[in-house]
Parts: structure tokens; sequence; C-alpha cells
């Protein structure tokens, strides 16, 4: 595939997907977005309906996915293996029955790894079991896979997929339960603007995560879609960081100069360390991701605070 000219972006009233729409329609990409107010992809005759009406197009990029951040999954095991199992059936189902000529390219989270503290390539996503608080969601992810796998061998249609670590950037939710760096940014800006004594860390600070700035995001998940024939590519920096450094660059782009309290009590701070091998993409397609953290966060910083202000 050489271009896209027409696609569908199921999840796209989120915060990748929202961006990936926009950066496809700034390439000239006729682009219809699925959110949740459009369609409930969990149900199968909606899900058809919805794509019956929507025509032609060249790629599908799959996104869709029940998931909240923090402690919610542990306490919703059940309520997300059945919606991200049916959301996912249902688009693997439309897409054959409708749009067969379009590539699919879904984005999946790394959540999918087992629990360890060395970077995760690829080759480990099969053999192995994700992280216990996550295993519901992480297993229809990979579920998703063999879905790919499944409709390629029998109906001849085109897929890849690419492995996202934490995304961030403009637009984030920043809201104290949202993903870390989004709940961290939100924290910090407002306790600046208000000029607060401390911000609570959930943590003891030594917990590392890996970070993509969401315009790196987008141009990864745009390249894969153009140029990848892989099942399945990790699309990370090449390393991660320390949450309290993370607080550490935040507190300084927001100009906060109240005191840090990493809080262990009663805090969900989930696995010690996330990080992906993301030498494959770099080696089959050339990609790199751009954007350094620390203008990345004080981008994002910035960003917040005019919606604030």
């Amino acid at each position: 595939m050489t271009e896209i000219r027409t696609a569908i972006v199921t999840g796209g009233t989120g915060f990748i997907g929202k961006a990936l729409a926009g950066h496809l329609r700034n390439l000239g990409v006729t682009v219809f977005t699925v959110g949740s107010d459009d369609c409930d992809l969990t149900s199968a005759e909606a899900t058809r309906q919805w794509f019956s009406e929507h025509g032609e197009c060249d790629h599908l990029f799959h996104l869709a996915a029940l998931y909240k951040a923090g402690g919610w999954p542990v306490e919703h095991p059940a309520t997300q293996f059945h919606a991200n199992l049916a959301i996912n059936i249902n688009v693997l189902d439309s897409w054959s029955r409708y749009i067969p000529d379009a590539k699919l390219t879904s984005v999946l989270s790394y959540c999918m790894y087992p629990p360890h503290d060395k970077p995760h390539p690829e080759e480990e996503l099969w053999g192995t079991e994700p992280e216990e608080y996550l295993f519901s969601y992480a297993m229809t992810k990979k579920a998703l896979l063999v879905g790919h796998r499944a409709y390629e061998k029998e109906f001849g249609l085109n897929c890849t997929s690419v492995v996202l670590p934490t995304v961030y950037g403009p637009g984030d939710s920043f809201s104290e339960d949202s993903h870390v760096m989004g709940a961290l940014v939100g924290k910090f800006v407002r306790a600046a603007r208000e000029n607060a004594k401390d911000v609570e860390v959930w943590g003891d600070g030594s917990q590392e995560r890996e970070f993509l700035y969401v315009g790196d995001a987008v141009d990864g998940i745009v390249t894969a879609a153009l140029h990848s024939e892989e099942e399945v590519l990790n699309m990370g920096t090449g390393g991660s960081e320390t949450i309290k450094n993370i607080s550490l660059m935040i507190a300084d782009s927001a100009d906060y100069k109240g005191k840090i309290n990493f809080v262990t009590q009663d805090r969900f701070v989930g696995v010690l360390k996330r990080e992906l091998d993301s030498s494959r993409i770099a080696q089959i397609l050339g990609w790199k991701a751009q954007t350094p953290l620390r203008k990345g966060i004080g981008d994002t910083v910035d960003w917040y605070r005019r919606q604030i202000a």
C-alpha cells in the first residue's frame, strides 16, 4: 500500500484515535470516525449497520476498546473481557463483510507482555501470560492478534498491528484517575496554579514506564499502515523512565515549587517496570520516535495550562 485515501478509525473520539484522525485529515485522507456515541461496537447488529452505511475505504484503523486506568481493571475483569471480545469480533466480521479490500491496522497495548524488568521483544507475546491485574484486558488484545491471523488465512485479508507503550500529549485526559502521565501533568499544573504546598504521587517513585508522545504515535501508526507486512511490531522510544524523574520533569515544566509526596499505602502502582524492545520497527520500517521526553512533557504541560487558563 502506497497511500491512504479513505479510512475508518474505530475509537476515533478517544485520545489517540482523535489525534490519528486529525493527522490523517492533514494528509488529505477522508476519515470516518467511530466513537461510542456513533455506534455500539459491542452489538453485532449495530456494528454491521454502521459499516454497511459507510461504503468503501482503503484502510481500517482499529483502536476501539473498553479500558480505564488505575485500579478499575482489577475490579471489572469480566466487564472488560465481554466488551472487548465483542468489539473485536464485530469489527473483524464487518471488515470481512463490507470492506474486505481495506487494510486493517490494529493498535495494541504493552500490557500483553509478561511482568519482568527487561525490554519486551515481539516474540514474547506467545507462550507467556500477562500481568495478573490486567489479565482479562490483555488477553482480549492477544485474541485480536489471533483474529488477524484467522481472517488473513481464511479470507486473504490484509492486516498488521502495532504495540504501544503509554501514550501522552495534548488532548490526553488530565484527571486524577487517568494514565500516570496525564494524571501527573494534571496534578502539578493545577497545584502550581493554586499555589498548593504538596502533590501526592502514587508509589515510591521507583516504578518505570515507557512513554510515547502522541504525535510520534500517530506518525508510527500511519507508517505501519502504509509499509508494514509484519503481524505485529513494537512501537516505542527504546527506553523507560522512573515515575520519580517524570514527576520532577513535570513539576519543573509546570513551575511547581511545593513538595512531592510519594505515597505507597493504599495506592495502586501496577508492575515495577514496563518497556518495549522496539529494535525491529527501526530495522524493518526505519521508524524512530522523534520527540524527546522533556520536550514532550513541556508541550503537554503548556497545552493543558492553556485549557484551564
